[in-house]
């Protein structure tokens, strides 16, 4: 970094130490030995920083292990080496944020936002009360007024908990505003989709008509067998649900296309995933009071899918009648 195109550019941009110190730029100040030390005018290149403020910040900066002020160790002037990585560190005490603007005045275009907690190296101090920092991707202008520097900053970055956040760009922060906005909007979509389709699920069951079949004599073990399958698929679509499945177990039965026995048709190859053999765990525990209702019902002759034969699952997009979690068709 060269500081003499950022300081000693204009001689009516020059600042001596006394001000840097009194702006808090160098709140770590050698006062004993560069107090009275102006910003050489005359350098031109980094070399001729040596032995002048300007110098003096440059070599700080860069390399804290071999930090020398006029030739001499730093420490033995009463800095240490991690008190001088804060010399030209800076963060602001605004509530929230500060702006950086493009131009060292209040009129100027706003290039970003330093916010409460972010850090930023201090490139230069204008004789109108602002800094030019960069942070991150964000350069540009700070007021001093809102600005904290060298021990003051140190102090505040312990006090906030400072965790490498650096400012934000105008462009950046669009960006991040427009992300959050998109996550809000597909978060409300799924959220339409979600009620849309269990008011689609509500409505269509609540349009099923219930008609009246010709019962079926069942023992104890076929009623917990049609409970059993009932649980398994559509446990989780209410009472209606389940008897809609039911229903289609007792349609095949009636079928001359299926077997004429609830075992049968629960049974048979390719029809219900796992067969009777998945069933065993929920017929151990017994099914769920609802499903043993239901399969009562259907086994009465209770029909609530007309004569459907046939079912799946409703996210499948299949056309048909949607009972809970199912389309029958």
């Amino acid at each position: 970094m060269n500081l003499n195109k950022k300081v000693a550019k204009n001689s009516k941009d020059k600042i001596p130490t006394k001000r840097l110190v009194q702006a808090g730029a160098v709140t770590l100040v050698f006062s004993a030995m560069v107090a009275t030390v102006a910003i050489n005018s005359n350098a031109s290149n980094d070399k001729e920083f040596s032995g002048t403020t300007a110098g003096v910040f440059n070599s700080l900066y860069y390399d804290d292990a071999t930090l020398q002020v006029s030739g001499s160790n730093v420490t033995s002037v009463g800095l240490d080496s991690e008190s001088a990585g804060w010399v030209l560190s800076l963060m602001t005490n605004a509530e929230d944020f500060a702006y950086v603007r493009t131009t060292p005045s209040d009129d100027g275009e706003i290039a970003g936002k330093l916010r409460k907690g972010d850090m930023a190296r201090v490139e230069s101090l204008t004789n109108n009360g602002w800094y030019q920092i960069t942070s991150g991707n964000l350069t540009g202008y700070i007021k001093a007024d809102v600005s904290l520097t060298g021990q003051s900053c140190k102090d505040y970055a312990q006090a906030v908990g400072y965790n490498g956040s650096t400012g934000i760009t105008v462009a950046e922060e669009e960006a991040a505003i427009a992300a959050f906005n998109a996550a809000i909007e597909e978060a409300a979509r799924q959220e339409a989709a979600k009620k849309a389709a269990a008011s689609a699920s509500s409505s269509s069951s609540s349009n099923v008509s219930s008609t009246q079949k010709s019962s079926y004599s069942a023992g104890a073990d076929e009623v917990t067998l049609l409970a059993a399958i009932v649980e398994k698929e559509a446990g989780g679509s209410g009472y209606q649900g389940m008897l809609a499945v039911a229903s289609v177990v007792m349609n095949r039965v009636r079928s001359s296309s299926y077997p004429d026995t609830v075992e049968g048709v629960i049974g048979q190859k390719g029809q219900f995933t796992g067969g009777i053999s998945g069933l065993s765990n929920i017929i151990s525990r017994g099914p769920s009071s609802a499903a043993i209702r239901a399969a009562e019902a259907a086994l009465a002759g209770e029909d609530i899918v007309d004569g459907k034969v046939s079912f799946r699952s409703s996210s499948t997009g299949h056309s048909g009648t949607v009972i809970g979690d199912n389309v029958f068709f």
